[in-house]
C-alpha cells in the first residue's frame, strides 16, 4: 500500500505544522522534507494541497516514497530526491542507493543549473542528469538520470548503419573518382604550368590549353589574355621607366658641358663588359650573370650611376681655375692689379710734381709695374691649376697676399641677403685698406642641417669638411693639386652619396633590388681606400666592380673634360694598369678587358683617331700579372 493514514494522538494539532501553513498560501501541491513521524516511529514526507478552506494532507515514509518513484519511473530513468540543506538523497527510484552526490553535481546544484542536461560519470558508468527544483517547503531537488547507452543506443545503430552505407558508396566510387580525376588531373595541371609562368614572368611563354571542361576552357582563356595584357602593360612601363632613366641621364650630361655624354657611354661599356665576363670559360668561369632581370637591374644602375650630379653645383663640376666660383675671379684680383699700378703712376708723377727726379720716379715706377706684373703672371699660373703647386709658390702667393689696396666704395650695397648676412662681420667704414688676396670670413658659407649621426648609420665614411664652401682666394690658390679645394672635393664626392640615397628612396621591385649597388660603388676600390662607404673586393661583386672600370676608362679617355686633355688609348690603358697594381680596380677585370677587345671596340665608336694609338696588350697584362 502505498499510502498510509497517520494515526495521530489526540494531542496532535496539524493546523499548527508547517505543512499546513504553507500549503494555505498557494494553490500548488507541496511536500515536506524527510522528517520523523510522531506515531509510527518512522522518516517520512507529508504531501499537502489547498481545497477551498480545507487542506488535504497525505503522510509517506521514505520507504514507500521510494516505491513510488519506481513505480513512475520509466525502465531505465532514476529518480532521486535531494536535500540541499542536508545534501542528502532521502528517496530513490533505484535500488542503487546514493546517499550523497558527487562533488561534479554539488557544483552544478551550486550554479543552480537547473533543467538542462548534464553528463557525469558514476562508479564508471556514464550517465545524463535533469535537476529540477520541486514543490517542497524547502525546495528539494528532483533529479532524473538515465545511462548515456540507453539515450545513445538508437542513433548509434542508425550510424552504423550509415557508415556502412557511406563505405560501400565509397568503395563503388572509386573506380569513378578515379577516372574522372584523370580527367580533371590533366588540364589542371597544364593550368598550374601557365600560372607559373606568369608568377615568373615569362608571358610571351603562356598559352590556351585544350580541354573539353568548360568551365577550365573559359579559365585558360582568362588566363591567356590576362599574361598578355600583363606583358603589354609591363612593357609600356619599361619603356616609361627607360625613357625617364635616360631623361635623367641627358639631363646630368646636359647640365654640363664637360662631362659630354659620360652617362651614355659608360653603360656601354659596362654592357659589354659584362657580357664578355659572362662568356669568359678561364678568369670567369664560375660566374653566371643570367637573366633578363638581373641584366635590366644592371643597365638601369650603370645609366644612373651618377643621378646624384643633379644635386651638384654646376660651377663645381666645371670648376677649371682655382679661382672660379660662378665666374673666374682672376679677373677681380687683376682689377685690383691695375689699381695698384695705377697708383704706382700717380705717385710717379706726385714726385715729379713735388720737385723730385723725373728719371728716379720712372726708374721706381718701371720697377713696381715690373713686379706687379710677375707677380699676376704667377696668380694667373698657379690659377690654372695644371701642375702640382710647391711650397715656394705657396710662400710667394702668401706675400703677394700681404700686399695691401684701397677701397673707397661701400662692399655692402648691391648684395643679396645670404651675401650681407656673411659680411656682418667685417667694418664698413671707408677709405678701406685690404690686402690684395685675402680669406675673409665672408668667404665661408658654413655646413647647416647635416646629419652626422645618420650619414654613420648609412654607413658613409667620406671625411666631411668642416665647411659647405670656402671661397678664400689665398686658400683657393694654394690647393696642391688641380682646381678642386677639399670642400668642392668633397661635393663632387658627394654626387655618389646622392646617388645611392636617391635611388635607395624608390620602391625598385624586388628583380630591380641592386640598382642602387650597381649604380653606387663605382668610385670604391679593392682595399678600402674608395668612397663613400670604403669597400673592399669582400664587398664588392663583379658588376660592381666591371662599373668602376668602365666608368674610369670613359673618365680617362673623355676628350671634353676641362681640367684634362683627352689621353689615347695606351695612356689611358698604362694609368689603369698602375690602378691595378694599387688595387684599385679588379686585375681580371682589366685583363678581360684588354683580351676580349672591349677596350678597342669602344675608342673605334667613339675616341678621336689621334688617340687610337698602339696599344701592347700582352705587356699591360705582364704589368700587372
Amino acid at each position: 500500500m502505498l499510502l498510509a493514514k497517520r494515526k495521530q494522538k489526540s494531542a496532535y494539532e496539524p493546523n499548527k505544522q508547517s505543512w499546513y501553513t504553507k500549503a494555505m498560501q498557494t494553490d500548488e501541491m507541496i511536500f515536506t522534507n524527510p522528517y520523523l513521524y510522531d506515531h509510527p516511529k518512522m522518516e517520512g514526507v507529508t504531501f499537502a494541497k489547498r481545497m477551498g478552506d480545507n487542506i488535504f494532507g497525505i503522510d509517506m515514509n521514505l520507504k514507500n516514497l521510494d516505491s513510488y518513484l519506481a513505480a513512475i519511473a520509466s525502465k531505465n530513468v532514476r529518480i532521486l530526491l535531494y536535500n540541499k540543506e542536508t545534501k542528502r538523497v532521502y528517496a530513490s527510484s533505484s535500488k542503487l542507493k546514493m546517499k550523497k552526490l558527487p562533488k561534479e553535481l554539488e557544483k552544478n546544484i551550486e550554479k543552480r543549473i537547473f533543467d538542462k542536461l548534464i553528463h557525469f560519470e558514476l562508479q564508471g558508468k556514464k550517465y545524463y542528469l535533469l535537476i529540477s527544483p520541486s514543490l517542497s517547503i524547502n525546495h528539494d531537488l528532483i533529479i532524473n538520470y538515465v545511462p548515456q547507452e540507453v539515450i545513445l543506443q538508437p542513433y548509434i545503430k542508425q550510424i552504423e548503419e550509415m557508415f556502412v552505407y557511406i563505405v560501400a558508396i565509397i568503395i563503388l566510387s572509386i573506380p569513378l573518382i578515379i577516372m574522372f580525376s584523370r580527367l580533371l588531373r590533366k588540364p589542371i595541371m597544364k593550368l598550374i604550368r601557365e600560372n607559373k609562368m606568369i608568377q615568373e614572368r615569362r608571358f610571351d611563354e603562356v598559352k590556351r590549353i585544350d580541354t573539353f571542361i568548360k568551365e577550365f576552357d573559359e579559365l585558360s582563356q582568362s588566363q591567356y589574355e590576362m599574361a598578355h595584357e600583363i606583358r603589354a602593360y609591363q612593357k609600356s612601363q619599361e619603356e616609361l621607366l627607360n625613357s625617364i632613366i635616360k631623361l635623367i641621364a641627358e639631363a646630368i650630361d646636359a647640365k654640363s658641358l664637360y662631362t659630354g655624354e659620360h652617362c651614355k657611354r659608360v653603360p656601354e661599356i659596362a654592357k659589354m663588359l659584362l657580357d664578355k665576363a659572362n662568356e669568359d670559360e678561364t678568369l670567369f668561369k664560375d660566374f653566371h650573370f643570367e637573366g633578363a632581370d638581373n641584366y635590366r637591374a644592371f643597365e638601369i644602375g650603370s645609366w644612373l650611376h651618377d643621378c646624384g650630379k643633379l644635386t651638384t653645383p654646376e660651377y663645381v663640376m666645371d670648376k677649371s681655375t682655382k679661382l672660379e666660383t660662378l665666374y673666374n675671379r682672376i679677373h677681380e684680383i687683376r682689377t685690383r692689379f691695375e689699381v695698384l699700378l695705377r697708383d704706382a703712376k700717380i705717385h710717379e708723377y706726385e714726385v715729379i710734381l713735388a720737385g723730385g727726379e723725373r728719371e728716379k720716379a720712372n726708374a721706381a715706377y718701371e720697377a713696381t709695374k715690373k713686379e706687379l706684373m710677375e707677380e699676376f703672371a704667377l696668380i694667373a699660373k698657379v690659377n690654372i691649376g695644371a701642375e702640382y703647386m710647391d711650397a715656394e709658390e705657396k710662400e710667394k702667393i702668401q706675400k703677394i697676399a700681404s700686399r695691401e689696396w684701397v677701397r673707397n666704395f661701400d662692399n655692402t650695397i648691391g648684395l643679396s641677403q645670404e651675401e650681407r648676412e656673411r659680411l656682418h662681420e667685417e667694418s664698413i667704414s671707408l677709405p678701406q685698406r685690404e690686402k690684395l688676396l685675402d680669406d675673409k670670413v665672408s668667404h665661408i658659407i658654413k655646413r647647416i642641417n647635416f646629419d652626422y649621426e645618420a650619414y654613420k648609420r648609412e654607413g658613409f665614411k667620406l671625411e666631411v669638411p668642416e665647411y659647405e664652401y670656402n671661397l678664400g682666394e689665398v686658400y683657393n690658390l694654394c690647393v696642391e693639386r688641380g682646381t678642386l679645394n677639399a670642400e668642392e672635393r668633397y661635393k663632387i664626392q658627394e654626387h655618389v652619396i646622392m646617388t645611392i640615397k636617391m635611388l635607395e628612396q624608390i620602391p625598385f621591385p624586388k628583380e630591380l633590388q641592386n640598382v642602387p649597388k650597381y649604380a653606387g660603388t663605382h668610385h670604391e676600390t679593392l682595399v678600402g681606400t674608395g668612397y663613400p662607404r670604403k669597400l673592399t673586393q669582400e664587398d664588392l661583386s663583379i658588376p660592381e666592380r666591371i662599373m668602376a672600370v668602365a666608368d674610369i676608362f670613359e673618365a680617362l679617355t673623355a676628350s671634353d673634360r676641362p681640367y684634362k686633355k683627352a689621353k689615347t688609348l695606351w695612356e689611358s690603358l698604362h694609368i689603369m694598369s698602375l690602378m691595378v697594381k694599387d688595387q684599385h680596380i679588379d686585375k681580371n677585370i682589366f685583363v678581360l678587358f684588354l683580351r676580349s677587345g672591349v677596350y678597342l671596340e669602344y675608342a673605334k665608336a667613339h675616341l678621336c683617331e689621334e688617340q687610337i694609338d698602339s696599344v701592347d696588350v700582352e705587356k699591360l697584362i705582364e704589368a700587372v700579372s
